[in-house]
């Protein structure tokens, strides 16, 4: 194959730093922008569920319009909207993985005794709970952060910087870690308490999330698989993991202090998913390979 001249080269650089850039600066400023409409909607007294829903509603209208001029100004190939039927099995089965996940890992526990479940609580309020923090979840979190990280960023890496999959895999988990790190700076510089604590053991959670989504995504070809992953895993996570003052599928005691959501949501959920779609990515390069 012949090498492309050193000015198209160069040009093709150019333009995927600016997409990666672009992309990143986009998620970043978002997200600080939404916090920030968030804290000063609960200065004015308003309800919890208003604040999240102000915070959604802010953090896609930057990202989505700004992420869809840089897609068709750089030609990137990246595409999730609309959302077509091939889309919904996408979507449901990446949900589907990791609310299995989260129940064997719940079956596991209370087979050996980690985890003992006292009562259940399956009824219409948290039907709507759910379905409210879900709508919520995929606005503010799952769909810009899928969008901007798992696809604009990532196909940057690798189809304008050329970089091999293991290398833009590190570069888009680094870029990754570095949104919270810069918006909890941001927060810090204009008087606001930051939102999250950046320590070590969240940042191992971040790079551990951040590595299975976008296994999900290479397995699948997919941002919808690895957005109702996503959504999922809050929804565990608040719903069924982590009990507070939001209606819960269930009550539960367990062991040790805080087994239950290191062994449901950390090992299963991410490191486990994490190891079978790391198998089914390696099966499916064999096979390619092998044809």
């Amino acid at each position: 194959m012949s090498k492309l001249p050193e000015h198209i080269t160069q040009k093709r650089r150019s333009s995927g730093m600016a997409v990666i850039g672009m992309s990143w600066l986009t998620m970043t400023s978002g997200l600080f922008f939404a916090t920030l409409a968030g804290e000063l909607t609960r200065t004015m007294g308003a309800a919890e569920w208003m604040i999240h829903l102000i915070q959604a509603v802010v953090m896609i209208s930057i990202v989505l319009p700004v992420l869809y001029v840089i897609r068709r100004r750089f030609h990137m190939k990246s595409v999730l909207l609309p959302l077509t039927g091939k889309g919904v099995i996408h979507l449901l089965s990446g949900a589907l993985f990791a609310t299995s996940l989260a129940f064997i890992g719940l079956a596991m526990g209370s087979v050996s005794g980690w985890i003992t479940i006292t009562e259940w609580h399956f009824s219409a309020d948290f039907l709507l709970a759910v379905a409210l923090n879900s709508c919520i979840a995929f606005l503010y979190e799952a769909l810009p952060e899928e969008l901007s990280l798992r696809g604009m960023i990532y196909d940057g890496l690798r189809s304008k910087l050329r970089l091999p999959v293991f290398f833009a895999y590190v570069c888009q988990i680094i870029l990754f870690l570095l949104v919270p790190m810069s918006v909890s700076l941001l927060q810090e510089l204009v008087g606001m308490d930051a939102g999250n604590r950046i320590t070590l053991d969240y940042m191992i959670l971040l790079l551990t999330y951040g590595t299975t989504l976008q296994l999900l995504r290479s397995l699948t070809k997919s941002l919808w698989a690895s957005v109702g992953f996503h959504i999922a895993y809050l929804e565990v996570a608040r719903f069924v993991v982590i009990l507070g003052d939001r209606p819960a599928l269930l009550s539960y005691t367990e062991q040790d202090n805080g087994l239950a959501e290191v062994f449901i949501l950390y090992i299963m959920m991410i490191f486990v998913g994490a190891i079978i779609l790391t198998l089914l990515n390696s099966w499916r390069w064999w096979r390619i390979h092998q044809s």
